[in-house]
């Protein structure tokens, strides 16, 4: 079986082919590429990163950057991306930080699926990619037990994001870095650091 391109994305100078069941590039993964927080000397993991546009953004940048991703047809998107545009990221299959244990990144990018979901058919993955906003508990609970070392993390949420689902937030050191009003909700970034 081939592969189905389903949209082509053109992002600065990057060119971006989105695979049939991977997530398209919205203005939330624009908004978390243009405050990534990155300078091109950091080691950065790009969580869930479907076509691969942060990586990609931050391999742009200089950075060495792992990928993860547990959507397979994302993880073969993903690294398509990587040799389209001649950037070299390390793209691993795996849920969250399971490809990566143990490991130490600077910055931490996950533009998660965080609206209310409702009952996910199995093999739907564009809708597990949007509407599953409990991998966002799932993710912070992830950085709290040290699944991998870091030093800051950004994150994507909306005010539809359920509270409960933000809860550990309140561990963390939390600036907004970035917010913008869309169409019926709010986004933001938020960068995230350890507590002391």
């Amino acid at each position: 079986m081939g592969v189905v391109v389903k949209d082509v994305i053109g992002y600065g100078q990057l060119k971006l082919l989105v695979f049939e069941n991977v997530y398209s590039p919205a203005e939330d993964s624009f908004l978390l590429v243009e405050h990534q927080g990155v300078s091109g000397s950091e080691r950065v993991l790009d969580v869930g990163t479907g076509c691969g546009i942060q990586g990609l953004s931050a391999a742009a940048e200089g950075c060495e950057v792992v990928a993860t991703d547990v959507n397979p047809a994302a993880v073969h998107c993903a690294m398509w991306n990587s040799r389209l545009n001649g950037l070299d990221v390390d793209v691993r299959e795996g849920d969250l930080f399971d490809p990566v244990l143990g490991e130490r990144f600077d910055v931490v990018l996950f533009n998660p699926p965080y609206l209310p979901g409702r009952e996910l058919p199995e093999g739907d993955p564009i809708s597990r990619a949007t509407e599953d906003p409990v991998v966002i508990r799932r993710f912070l609970n992830g950085l709290l037990r040290g699944e991998i070392l870091w030093d800051e993390a950004r994150v994507v949420v909306s005010s539809l994001t359920p509270d409960e689902c933000l809860e550990p937030l309140r561990h963390f050191e939390v600036e907004v870095v970035a917010e913008e009003s869309l169409f019926f909700e709010r986004v933001r970034v938020l960068a995230l650091r350890p507590c002391e």
